[in-house]
C-alpha cells in the first residue's frame, strides 16, 4: 500500500516536472516567433506566412536541442553511480533511478530525431554512457546509459536496445552492459542487464541476449534466446 501510495504521488509530480522541463526548452524556439511576428509586421500575408513558417519549424528543431542540452546537463548532475545491485523499489536507489529514467524519456523524442549524431553522441555521454573511439551509435534505446560501456569502432545498429536493469521479486535489479572494441549489435536486438560482449563479436538482429550472458571474442550469437552460432576463427 505505501508503495502504491509512493509511486502515485512520484508520478504526478513527474508528469507536472515534465510540462516545466518542455516548457523551459520551448524558450528559444519562442522568443525566436515574437521575434519573426514583430520583424514581420506589415509586409503581405503570403510573406509573412513564409517567414512564420520557418521560424515554427527552426523552434521545433531549437525546442529539441533546448531538451537534449537541459535532460544532459540535469542527468550529469544526478546520474548515480552503481555497480551490480539489487535493491527494494521504495529506496532512495531506486528512487533515483527512476528520476534519472524519467529524465531520460522526457528527451528520448527528440534523440530519436537525432540519432545518430555527434548530438545523440554528446547526450548519452553525459548521461554517463562510455562510448569509445570511433563507435557509431545509431539506437535511441540505449537506457541507464551510466551503466553502459561501448567499446572503440564498435557500431550500435539502429532500434537495439541496450537496458541494464530489470525487475525481479519486488526487486529493481541494475548490471552494468559492457560491450568490446569492434564489435556489431545488429538492427533490433536486445542486450540485457549484466552481459559482457568480447571485443570483434556479432550480434545478429533481433537476438535477444539474455541476462548476464558473457560472449567470448570474436563470436557471433543469433536467435531469442541468443545462441552461438559461429565461433572465433
Amino acid at each position: 500500500m505505501l508503495w502504491k501510495i509512493t509511486q502515485n504521488v512520484l508520478t504526478t509530480i513527474g508528469v507536472l516536472y515534465a510540462g516545466i522541463h518542455w516548457g523551459l526548452a520551448c524558450i528559444p524556439g519562442t522568443l525566436l516567433l515574437l521575434y519573426v511576428f514583430e520583424i514581420t509586421d506589415g509586409l503581405l500575408l503570403f510573406y509573412r506566412a513564409i517567414y512564420i513558417g520557418i521560424s515554427l519549424g527552426l523552434g521545433y528543431v531549437m525546442w529539441m536541442l533546448s531538451t537534449i542540452l537541459i535532460t544532459s546537463i540535469l542527468g550529469f548532475i544526478f546520474k548515480p553511480s552503481i555497480d551490480t545491485t539489487r535493491v527494494p523499489f521504495l529506496s532512495f536507489t531506486s528512487i533515483r533511478w527512476a528520476f534519472v529514467s524519467a529524465l531520460d524519456r522526457l528527451a528520448k523524442p527528440c534523440v530519436h530525431q537525432m540519432v545518430p549524431s555527434w548530438i545523440t553522441d554528446f547526450y548519452y555521454r553525459a548521461m554517463g554512457c562510455k562510448i569509445g573511439k570511433g563507435a557509431f551509435v545509431s539506437s535511441d534505446r540505449i537506457n541507464d546509459a551510466y551503466m553502459v560501456t561501448i567499446g572503440n569502432d564498435s557500431i550500435i545498429g539502429s532500434k537495439v536496445i541496450i537496458t541494464p536493469h530489470i525487475a525481479e521479486k519486488n526487486n529493481l535489479v541494475l548490471s552494468p552492459i559492457i560491450i568490446g572494441h569492434n564489435c556489431l549489435i545488429g538492427l533490433g536486438a536486445q542486450i540485457n542487464p549484466g552481459c559482457v560482449i568480447g571485443d570483434g563479436a556479432v550480434i545478429a538482429s533481433r537476438a535477444i541476449v539474455p541476462k548476464y550472458t558473457n560472449i567470448p571474442a570474436g563470436e557471433t550469437w543469433a536467435g531469442i534466446p541468443a545462441k552461438q552460432i559461429k565461433k572465433k576463427k
